[in-house]
């Protein structure tokens, strides 16, 4: 039991920084802009493993009933703001909200990628840290 223990207290202790400058500009962008517009998240730390694999884990002792991640609505991408914009109202009249697998995520998907291609957008530091790839999610396996 006390190599587990001696393992955790090392993994707690290790620092959660992005490791590669790049990337750790990135993130530390988009950690500011949360902070600045009212985010808190200072129990969680983000490693960063691959450039499409990261982790959230605990950054310090969590005690119960404490907040662990608080991020204000207008920091969220939202359902409703899928629906509303210019595609999202498309697949909504349509009726692609009843017919789509996963109507939830296809309308999400759509909205970030609809953002992504604007010069300007409220949400530019999320989507810059949004990996490239997902090469490791298993629907994309040979």
């Amino acid at each position: 039991m006390s190599d587990l223990l001696t393992f955790a207290r090392e993994e707690f202790k290790e620092d959660s920084l992005v490791p590669v400058p790049a990337e750790k500009e990135r993130f530390e962008t988009m950690f500011g802009w949360m902070l600045e517009n009212g985010a808190n998240f200072d129990k969680l730390k983000v490693r960063y493993y691959a450039p499409d694999y990261r982790g959230v884990h605990a950054g310090k002792d969590i005690k119960k009933g404490e907040t662990i991640l608080y991020v204000p609505k207008h920091e969220i991408i939202t359902l409703e703001m899928a629906f509303a914009s210019p595609i999202g109202a498309q697949m909504f009249a349509k009726g692609h909200r009843n017919r789509l697998l996963s109507p939830k995520h296809s309308f999400l998907a759509t909205y970030v990628m609809q953002e992504r291609r604007k010069d300007v957008t409220p949400f530019d530091k999320y989507i810059d840290i949004l990996p490239k790839a997902f090469d490791n999610f298993p629907i994309f396996y040979t």
